[in-house]
């Protein structure tokens, strides 16, 4: 069966070498580039719609270094790896449609404006002030019982941020289950378009790997 121009028949796969695929396997530079493009139209036209559909104004993401979020590493843009010690997204989602996208880390990586300065407050603290200023009336975090992808807020993050952000603010805030599913299962057209070729050089390798 084709697709797309694309041999989806597994057995034709096994008489290919990984070799033939060489050529159209990006090297990591040309990858991280796309990836960007895609990640920043993503945060740009999906977030956004996300959030409107499901009525939030502010989703905050937290997540420390090698205990990461699910949803954490599909928010960071190449070269990063993981979360930095602890870092911190702020999505708002403004009156005028607009989505702000902030970083609580030392060095914030780009497509994020970075709001902390380490010299002058605490991590926390800058979230605590972001909060207040954008005073949103509905906050999502990643806790939920049904959903592990919604679930990446640890139970030491969310007593820091309950403490943070004291009573009036830790009320407006619920569980982003939807969000985060709803953002980890949309694609845009153009990921979409390549993953029949993803599959095929994919099946090629394991074929190869598992081959005599």
């Amino acid at each position: 069966m084709k697709r797309h121009g694309v041999n989806h028949d597994l057995k034709t796969n096994l008489n290919v070498s990984a070799d033939d695929y060489r050529d159209k396997i990006l090297s990591l530079r040309e990858r991280a580039t796309i990836k960007n493009a895609w990640l920043k139209k993503r945060l740009e036209t999906i977030l956004p719609e996300i959030m409107r559909r499901e009525g939030f104004d502010m989703w905050i993401v937290i997540a420390r270094e090698y205990n990461e979020d699910p949803v954490m590493m599909s928010l960071l843009p190449e070269p990063m790896m993981n979360a930095r010690r602890r870092t911190i997204l702020v999505f708002n989602l403004r009156e005028d449609g607009m989505l702000e996208k902030l970083m609580l880390i030392r060095y914030p990586a780009t497509l994020y404006e970075g709001v902390w300065d380490p010299d002058k407050e605490g991590q926390y603290e800058c979230l605590a002030r972001i909060v207040r200023d954008k005073a949103p009336k509905t906050i999502v975090i990643n806790i939920s019982e049904t959903f592990g992808f919604g679930d990446g807020l640890t139970h030491s993050e969310y007593l820091l941020l309950e403490k943070t952000l004291g009573k009036e603010y830790i009320g407006r805030a619920k569980g982003a289950e939807r969000l985060a599913v709803g953002w980890l299962e949309k694609r845009l057209p153009e990921e979409i378009e390549v993953y029949p070729s993803l599959v095929e050089i994919t099946h090629a390798i394991i074929a190869e790997a598992f081959s005599t």
